[in-house]
């Protein structure tokens, strides 16, 4: 946020905001209709905006192992897989497999005379050997107990064998089917799937250092798996595929893909001497929409290799394997996709890195997979296209909602895959952290990861050790707050320029972080312009009010905290000395282009304002084919300014959270604008992003679900209308019914598909009001894409919000010094300043009592001009520059501040000499 020495300064830099934090998704990130999710509902989202798509496949998928998950027994703690053959004949008739699995294993911890296999009841065990010989088995429920040939001792070797047949498909983790005509074999195995198709240790933490896989499938079909290729060899109407993978891995990512696939090649040169293969199998009727991204794969291996470190399966191959999953799965070598969209696929190549080379250790710690993979997103663009699309790349995953990065429950598999906290904020712990380190060292950090952490398992402490010894940095304090804290630093600047003695100038700035909970301990870039140019220094902030003071040579005319956007922060402005003179402002928040008719309808019909003339204020660029002509010419774009706000009694605003309008509502000084008095109703989807703990601990309310489907919206309150659904109510929060605070009413309830009932809208109607306006400080939510709401329902509960709990009369206004036609008005002074006598006009709405005072800058009363009844109408005061003991006031500013009827209106006076 932005700091000018006048208000036309302020207004000029709104638009120089709205350029920088909109212009840049316009430029490289174009709206596209994702593949249907698990539960069939197609999204249209940013293309940058991959998070919500791959969590939702991967946390459905997650749901289907749970029945699978077990922890580590004892006596698999005390051996270490090495190698595992595989040589196994699937038949797509009856979904069979059928063949033995080989283990090579060191006992770690001796003497053990069984070993225990993961491997799923309803298969059938056939024959079993120890060191070659046969011996037997038990089981219980989904663990194996072979019995070994003799007792092992601590570094003996286990060579053992199984033998067995059945239907891998019962555990949802194999899959066998038609697809175009041809049948198709696939696995995902992650994270505890691999022991429904063949049994094995699968334990992620422990890899195996090398895998061999023989598979026996029809001849007509074209066999991926990971690794290096080794050999087909056809027999009949079948073939066996062997590959070799010999690098240490995870069995949840050893994998089949079997099908009449296109081949293509392509290769990557790490060197101009060297070269290693890509292949990607494609169905044939999608290999050519493929092509085009899988032509950039090469140069995203490249990208990476030089911020990572070189691929870590170099002397094998990578490539994409098509099957019929919505998303991507990492699979070692060997990425199964369900799209080709260019993000998931820089997406699942950074995998390669991160989460197969080196792999979380539990599912507290996912972010190590899927925040650094998609922070290889926001790289990958930064490599292709530049910084603009890399901070377009992470503007579309910014999350300030509540949760830790850090999983507090692995049995959670929405928690543990959340596309919020999981992978959006979890790139932006690494995009803040490259800025805390610099370039050098961050980059030199994840080389030191892949170097030392390499082809094992690591939780968060590992890593932020590697920062540390690589940087010479203390990072306790960084990775405490932003992997196991909740929510972000919110900063109030304040600050004043004075000449220096021996020249230049002195500017003192206090910051204050006003957020709840939790400290932020942050470098903070402070940017200082003067007509010289920018200066930026590095503050070290850790309290809740800390003042630095800071030198330039010339007057300073601007002063920006993290102009560049390296904090995941909210800056607050303060709505300074409020007017509140104009009725209501309305606010638009959805993108013109993408919802097309769906918003502009709405608009149309007055759907979010009803029968109150409003302004009108846009947080995108005018749409390419105008306004529609219910709504008037915006006064202006993107975030709202302070100086703006203060006119509007109440603002509506419609939001969305796409293409950028979150953040002009985080640039928006919201919270100030309540507490000076100003009404605020905000209608949106994914409300915890809007709501932060501030606001929503304002509002009173917890949420107890994100990223929800509403199905009803039923009034709770009389002269609210229940309000039906014009198409999906996707990524919508609901809150407890059982508000924090007495002065909170819940307003709307959502029942269908909710036990009990949540809350989706709701209002504070705070008893002190605020500081400029007793009646106001009115805070209300109703959750949901507000466009998707029937209109003329919608428009009337609009409309009882205004009239009801806003205390807004119908009145026609507009922002100007002009007054107002019906409704409280105090006109401007005449003359202003003056030195003399100086006469101010009000309005009143109807008889009653008012009081017309004069302020000081302290809020200290100088002279009470009117105190009586009055009939409705407009009337004049007058004051003649005295106190209220007769004493001549000093030169200076001055605040007339008139109230009547619960509400108040405020104008400026300067007194001059």
């Amino acid at each position: 946020m932005r700091f000018r020495t006048s208000s036309a300064a302020r207004t000029l830099l709104v638009t120089a905001s709205f350029a920088l934090v909109l212009a840049a998704p316009a430029a490289f990130a174009k709206p596209m209709l994702f593949p249907p999710l698990p539960n069939g509902r197609q999204e249209t989202r940013e293309e940058f905006d991959v998070a919500p798509y791959l969590s939702a496949w991967k946390a459905a998928r997650l749901a289907h192992e749970r029945a699978t998950a077990q922890p580590a027994t004892l006596n698999q703690q005390q051996y270490d897989a090495h190698w595992y053959d595989l040589n196994l004949t699937f038949t797509q008739a009856g979904s069979q497999v059928a063949g033995t699995v080989r283990m090579k294993a060191s006992v770690v911890s001796g003497p053990i005379s069984v070993v225990e296999l993961n491997f799923y009841a309803n298969m059938v065990m056939d024959a079993a050997t120890s060191a070659g010989g046969a011996t037997t088995w038990s089981r219980v429920g989904n663990l194996l107990t072979l019995n070994l040939d003799r007792a092992y001792a601590t570094g003996e070797l286990v060579d053992v064998t199984l033998t067995y047949h059945g239907n891998p498909t019962a555990a949802g983790y194999f899959v066998f089917q038609t697809v175009n005509g041809r049948p198709l074999i696939w696995s995902l195995s992650e994270a505890y799937g691999a022991r429904s198709w063949w049994p094995c240790k699968d334990i992620p933490e422990d890899k195996a250092d090398s895998v061999d896989i023989h598979f026996t499938t029809a001849s007509t079909q074209t066999v991926a798996s990971n690794g290096r290729f080794v050999s087909r060899v056809p027999s009949g109407g079948t073939a066996t595929t062997h590959w070799h993978e010999g690098y240490p891995i995870a069995t949840y990512l050893v994998s089949i893909a079997a099908y009449p696939y296109t081949v293509t090649d392509d290769w990557y040169r790490p060197t101009p001497t060297d070269s290693m293969l890509i292949r990607f199998y494609n169905y044939p009727e999608s290999a050519a929409g493929a092509a085009p991204v899988q032509a950039k794969v090469k140069n995203m291996m490249a990208a990476f290799a030089t911020r990572f470190g070189e691929y870590p399966f170099i002397t094998e191959k990578y490539g994409h394997a098509q099957f019929q999953y919505g998303g991507g799965m990492e699979h070692q070598t060997i990425t199964g996709l369900g799209t080709f969209n260019e993000s998931v696929v820089a997406h699942e190549l950074a995998h390669q890195w991160w989460g197969d080379l080196v792999t979380c250790r539990d599912f507290h710690h996912i972010w190590l997979n899927e925040g650094f993979a998609s922070y290889g997103e926001a790289l990958w663009w930064e490599a292709t296209a530049g910084v603009a699309a890399y901070k377009a790349d992470l503007n579309a995953s910014r999350y300030t909602g509540p949760g830790t990065v850090w999983v507090p429950d692995e049995t959670d598999e929405s928690r543990i895959f959340d596309g919020n906290l999981s992978y959006n904020k979890g790139s932006w712990v690494l995009h803040m952290l490259r800025h805390v380190l610099g370039d050098a060292a961050f980059f030199a950090s994840l080389q030191q990861y892949h170097t030392t952490w390499g082809y094992q398992s690591a939780v968060t402490e590992d890593f932020r050790d590697v920062c540390e010894s690589v940087s010479g940095r203390d990072l306790d304090a960084f990775f405490q707050q932003w992997i196991y804290g909740e929510f972000f630093p919110v900063y109030r600047p304040t600050w004043a320029a004075v000449a220096a003695g021996g020249g230049g100038w002195d500017v003192t700035l206090q910051l204050e972080q006003t957020q709840s909970g939790q400290l932020f301990h942050m470098p903070v870039d402070v940017t200082l312009t003067t007509a010289a140019g920018e200066t930026t220094f590095v503050i070290h902030d850790s309290l809740a009010t800390q003042t630095f003071v800071l030198h330039v040579n010339d007057a300073p005319t601007l002063l920006e905290i993290d102009k560049d956007d390296w904090i995941l922060k909210s800056v607050e402005t303060t709505v300074s000395n409020p007017t509140f003179e104009r009725g209501v402002l309305l606010v638009n928040g959805v993108d013109w282009a993408t919802y097309g008719t769906e918003i502009t309808s709405a608009y149309t019909d007055h759907a979010f304002s009803g029968p109150y003339t409003v302004d009108f204020w846009d947080a995108f660029a005018t749409p390419a084919g105008g306004y529609p002509a219910a709504l008037p010419a915006p006064l202006g774009h993107g975030e709202v300014p302070p100086d703006v706000l203060g006119h509007y009694r109440n603002v509506i605003w419609v939001g969305n959270n796409f293409g950028g309008d979150l953040a002009a509502w985080q640039e928006t000084p919201v919270l100030s604008y309540l507490r000076v008095g100003g009404n605020l109703l905000l209608m949106t989807r994914q409300g915890e992003s809007f709501l932060d703990d501030s606001l929503r601990t304002y509002l009173g309310i917890n949420w107890t679900n994100t990223g929800a489907t509403l199905f009803d919206c039923l009034a709770t309150r009389p002269g609210l209308a229940n309000v039906t659904t014009l198409g999906s109510q996707t990524l919508c929060a609901v809150f407890d019914t059982v508000r924090t605070t007495p002065e909170s009413e819940l307003l709307f309830r959502v029942s269908s598909g909710f036990s009990p009932t949540r809350g989706i809208g709701a209002v504070r109607v705070p008893a002190g009001g605020g500081t400029f306006r007793p009646s106001g400080a009115r805070l209300a939510f109703l959750s949901g894409r507000p466009y998707r709401w029937n209109h003329t329902q919608l428009q009337n509960d609009v409309s009882a919000i205004l009239a009801n709990w806003f205390l807004e009369p119908v009145n026609p206004t507009a922002v100007g010094d002009a007054p107002i036609a019906r409704g409280l008005a105090l006109s401007p002074a005449r003359p202003n300043p003056s030195s003399g006598a100086t006469t101010l006009g009000f309005a009143l709405p109807r008889a009653e009592h008012a009081r017309l005072t004069l302020l000081d800058v302290t809020g200290r009363r100088v002279r009470t001009l009117v105190d009586g009844a009055f009939e409705a109408g407009e009337h004049v005061a007058s004051w003649d520059g005295r106190d209220e003991r007769g004493g001549r006031a000093p030169a200076g500013l001055y605040w007339a501040r008139l109230e009547a009827g619960g509400e108040s209106a405020v104008r400026r006076l300067v007194r001059i000499r």
